[in-house]
């Protein structure tokens, strides 16, 4: 199982990638000045790891931010409002199509433009913009997660640079080597106690919506079991209705506060039948957590969403294996050409 190697490349990707973008970072023309407006463009993978820096980008520069898929950046592209405008493009592949000429759209309406891919020869690398090429080596299945983890901490870092602040991340390799293998062992242990769930409702707010928008995608694509992700209080307005007695509802909580709303709703829905559990990062215990060994600095809490999805990347191995799909492919192989979201293999290469 190659993705099994990814998923555990993690820690020491993650532990070098601030110093190793850094360099980059600091001549980016396009990160010169502070923004007002931030635009963020990216789909999948990409635009949940920019939602789940999207609060961090606003709280360091102030900038009103608003996230687009490509295709809606294309169908009403923003116009110039006297507001100095970054835009931020994120693509690991760097071949979705659309996402590609969003950025050509961006650079040619002379827009300070950032691209974040994995490769940096790729398609959207050479539109023209500023690229932040992550050094983080290959990852040659289809379900990405060491991709997806270095994108979020990108953008964290694009955060960074901009609100000039500090990111050093030396010594987090092993603190993340233990939450990587205790991801695994709750993984696992999920699949034991719940078996195959009908459907998996996950939620989390503020930088954990991406990391629920892309536990949830990582699951279906890798298992196929159905999945659907929320911000937690769109998830407490109705959607726990969808649940039966065979689902599953994981909450991600990052502060006390949010800990307590998941554990809330943990003790209001599970004497209905529905199970739940919580990724809980916070200093609040509850009886719902997973026994992860999450990072304990808390100088590091602002970018947890970072390493947030690891449990459920495994999770997601796990379940197909139990399903009896091969974790490295995409539960549907080729479905994203036929669907024209990007080229064919033989395009790319």
């Amino acid at each position: 199982m190659q993705i099994g190697n990814y998923i555990r490349e993690q820690p020491s990707t993650l532990a070098a990638l601030p110093a190793k973008v850094a360099d980059t970072l600091a001549r980016a023309a396009a990160l010169a000045e502070r923004p007002e407006r931030i635009l963020l463009v990216g789909t999948g993978s990409s635009m949940n790891a920019l939602l789940a820096g999207a609060e961090a980008l606003e709280g360091v520069t102030g900038a009103t931010v608003v996230a687009k898929e490509p295709e809606a950046f294309l169908r009403l592209p923003p116009k110039p409002n006297g507001q100095r405008t970054l835009v931020i493009a994120a693509s690991q592949s760097g071949t979705s199509l659309t996402s590609v000429e969003a950025v050509r759209r961006a650079v040619a309406a002379g827009f300070a433009t950032l691209v974040i891919t994995g490769d940096g020869s790729s398609a959207i690398a050479k539109a023209g913009a500023d690229v932040l090429a992550m050094p983080i080596g290959t990852e040659t299945v289809g379900p990405k997660t060491k991709g997806y983890t270095a994108t979020v901490l990108s953008v964290f870092a694009v955060a960074a640079q901009l609100g000039k602040r500090k990111l050093d991340l030396g010594g987090l390799a092993g603190a993340l080597e233990a939450t990587v293998e205790t991801g695994l062992i709750v993984a696992r242990d999920l699949l034991a106690r719940y078996g195959v769930p009908d459907y998996i409702l996950l939620a989390g707010q503020a930088q954990h919506l991406g990391t629920a928008l892309e536990s949830g995608l990582k699951i279906a694509e890798i298992s196929g079991v159905p999945t659907a992700s929320f911000d937690t209080e769109e998830a407490l307005h109705g959607h726990s209705y969808g649940t039966t007695p065979s689902s599953l509802v994981a909450m991600i909580a990052q502060t006390v506060e949010e800990a307590k709303v998941a554990a809330n709703l943990g003790e209001a829905l599970t004497p209905l039948g529905p199970r739940l559990v919580i990724a809980n990062l916070s200093s609040h215990a509850t009886r719902f957590d997973l026994a992860v060994d999450w990072p304990k600095a808390a100088e590091l809490d602002w970018i947890a969403a970072s390493w947030a999805p690891i449990p459920f990347q495994w999770y997601g191995c796990e379940l197909a294996k139990a399903r009896g799909v091969d974790p490295d492919k995409m539960i549907y192989p080729g479905l994203g050409a036929k669907l024209n979201v990007r080229p064919p293999k033989a395009a790319v290469a």
